[in-house]
């Protein structure tokens, strides 16, 4: 189910992690979906002579890339000198479309603002084209306008508009841009108020969309050609809007809308959790069904307490959030609990003020004294939750044969399935610090690949954070993040991290099967690995390996492992200056042949033969990366040099930025940081 990015932006309980480059996590797709038998995905890096695109390989420089893998640049060689940004989203799909952003204008883009591309691979090469609405009809510059989401096959993107150029007095509202190109209104993007709306979260193909802002309601578009402001969707069954609410997610269809009634102190809010259902009923999700009173055994039922929301299937069948209130009978102690309420299936009647759940049910179990201290993941079809608590849950043997311990943080998974209908509490092993933020699992949740600091093996004996994987299945757990030997791993202060996860792929570090993980490490892993910087590393069945070269962050993984997309600055494939950051692709069977250069002899010689930028408003093809980046083209007739188009403030603040960057010194480069933001979005 999807989360509410816009909502985490307002009110965000995590802080943000540290990290060089973390603005880059950017919006990365993914190609045709194989399967990886298919693919001959092997455990040990393939010989040059072994892969049927050998050549491609030796030209590519990428003859020690595991499985046949060759080196790729998706984004363009010319980006006005900007670097790849962070996008909005961080959407996967496996159609051949990768989806970035720059401040740059290029590829026929003409808008001087933060802009969308998709880069598309043709059996030549990765082709880019601007996917930003024109700006001789719709302004989308200034403050809280610009792309706000994207289909989960990115063939349509949303978008806030400050107006419409040929339509006096319009209105700020939203588009959906569609893979035809046309504009159609979704709505206006103002409360009656005359407030700006943030997205919050939309459905698969954007036929939903959500919007809030501080202490408002959660409002909702549905379709398109809406007249006036959005609806509430925080309501009861008898139409009385619940605000301030704080979106928690939206199911890929959008028939279930998941929010919390509360002040919004923190990313979802502690409250009460509901459901909209098919704009039918609404669920009172953390409703009580506890009957106890004071002369039952477990004495009455406790008093009233806040929920906080924890996840959901994505199809919205299933609610998970956590309470010290007993829900149930079953339920005697002050604890904090989690539960799960399951969600009718359908457009479900109203009854009352609020619908009770079709099954309430208490995940962390009878035991008194559970104490639940946070959920890691839940799993995209909602079987399973990785979760920690420091109550005794469960008493078989995890890692290295310990077993759960009183006061611990002691992880769990609980799954449910047809063998195990009420649901069953495994006990996984003890943490001595904290999960990272990035915690993944597959589509099933059998796997989850997560970091930590803990020493939950005999063989990580560092304090640094490593790269775990659970195989919920088999119970067995293995440290991803070792040398090529499969031993050794990351030094004192040095950490292994996942990248973040993707909106529609919840295990973009990891593919479906979990056979292949992707992570980023600073420490030299493999004898390859000499630069001493972050580098994009790749386990497959228990072998380790060197992805990028000179540099490589933020990898992520298509489902069926036949691309890892990862940003550099180095220059991989023929033709790349180097200069800016750019995204590359580590393709099994892929790699792109490099054209000969036309011969030439005397002054014809002289110079670069290095592919020229080519001018701001050039069309998609001028922006391919494949065949024929070094060969030389006729030269074109002297024309007046265009007046250079002046920069925006985001522009003159991303190269601020840039030039932050040399200075070495932490402090220096960080007050430059705080500098710039202050001189250029205040407009000084």
């Amino acid at each position: 189910m999807r989360q509410t990015p816009a909502f985490r932006r307002l009110a965000s309980a995590r802080p943000p992690r540290s990290r060089r480059l973390r603005r880059l996590a950017g919006t990365l797709g993914a190609l045709a979906s194989l399967s990886v038998a298919g693919l001959g995905l092997s455990a040990a890096p393939a010989l040059a002579e072994d892969c049927p695109n050998a050549a491609l390989r030796a030209e590519n420089s990428s003859t020690r890339l595991p499985e046949c893998r060759a080196y790729e640049m998706v984004t363009p060689l010319y980006k006005e000198g900007f670097p790849v940004e962070s996008a909005v989203t961080r959407s996967f799909t496996n159609d051949g479309v990768v989806s970035f952003a720059s401040f740059g204008s290029f590829a026929g883009n003409q808008q001087a603002v933060f802009n969308r591309y998709h880069a598309t691979r043709s059996e030549a090469g990765w082709v880019t084209s601007s996917v930003t609405p024109s700006d001789q009809v719709y302004n989308v510059g200034g403050a809280g306008a610009g792309v706000e989401g994207e289909s989960a096959d990115l063939s349509t993107t949303l978008w806030q508009v400050n107006f419409r150029r040929d339509v006096p007095g319009d209105k700020r509202g939203f588009y959906l841009r569609g893979p035809d190109g046309a504009m159609t209104r979704v709505g206006d993007a103002e409360q009656s108020s005359g407030q700006a709306l943030l997205f919050a979260g939309g459905s698969s193909d954007l036929s939903h969309v959500l919007f809030t802002f501080a202490r408002t309601p959660v409002y909702e578009h549905v379709g398109t050609g809406n007249e006036g402001p959005p609806r509430a969707a925080s309501v009861d069954n008898l139409g009385q809007v619940q605000a301030p609410a704080c979106p928690n997610s939206i199911s890929g269809d959008g028939r279930v809308i998941v929010y919390t009634f509360s002040n919004c102190e923190n990313a979802f809010g502690r409250g009460q959790v509901w459901a909209r259902v098919a704009s039918s009923a609404s669920v009172l999700v953390s409703g009580s069904e506890c009957t106890r009173t004071s002369g039952d055994p477990g004495g009455a039922c406790n008093a009233v307490a806040p929920a906080e929301y924890a996840g959901a299937a994505t199809d919205g069948s299933r609610v998970f959030f956590t309470t010290a209130q007993q829900l149930v009978n079953g339920d005697t102690d002050q604890s904090s609990d989690l539960y799960e309420c399951e969600i009718p299936p359908g457009a479900p009647a109203p009854v009352g003020t609020a619908n009770p759940c079709a099954s309430l049910s208490e995940v962390s179990g009878s035991v008194s004294g559970a104490n639940v201290q946070n959920v890691v993941n839940v799993s995209a079809d909602g079987s399973r939750v990785y979760f920690v608590a420091q109550g005794v849950l469960a008493s078989n043997l995890g890692t290295n044969d310990a077993t759960a311990v009183a006061g611990d943080n002691n992880l769990y998974v609980w799954e449910k399935d047809a063998a195990h209908p009420a649901g069953q509490t495994t006990f996984v092993a003890k943490l001595e610090s904290g999960i990272g933020f990035h915690p993944q699992t597959n589509t099933d949740g059998r796997y989850l690949v997560f970091e930590t600091a803990s020493r939950l093996l005999a063989s990580d004996t560092d304090e640094a954070p490593d790269v775990y994987r659970y195989d919920a299945q088999t119970g067995v757990l293995l440290r991803l993040s070792t040398d090529t030997d499969g031993s050794g791993g990351n030094e004192p202060g040095v950490e292994a991290r996942l990248a973040r996860a993707a909106l529609y792929r919840p295990h973009s570090s990891m593919t479906d099967d979990g056979s292949t993980v992707v992570f980023e490490s600073s420490e030299a892993l493999s004898p390859a690995d000499t630069d001493g910087v972050t580098d994009a590393y790749e386990w497959h069945d228990g072998q380790v390996s060197l992805i990028s070269n000179g540099g490589g962050e933020e990898p992520r993984i298509t489902s069926s492992g036949q691309d890892i997309f990862f940003f550099t600055t180095q220059p991989l494939t023929a033709g790349d200056s180097g200069l800016e950051l750019d995204i590359y692709d580590a393709r099994v069977g892929g790699g792109f042949p490099v054209s000969a250069s036309a011969p030439c002899s005397g002054e014809a010689c002289q110079g670069s033969m290095a592919l020229q930028p080519l001018p701001p408003g050039t069309s998609a093809s001028a922006a391919f990366n494949g065949p024929g980046s070094l060969s030389t083209a006729e030269t074109p007739p002297a024309s007046p040099k265009p007046k250079p188009k002046p920069l925006s403030r985001a522009q003159k603040l991303a190269k601020a930025l840039k030039a932050c960057k040399s200075k070495h010194n932490k402090k220096q480069r960080t007050a430059c940081e705080k500098k710039a933001r202050n001189t250029y979005r205040r407009g000084k």
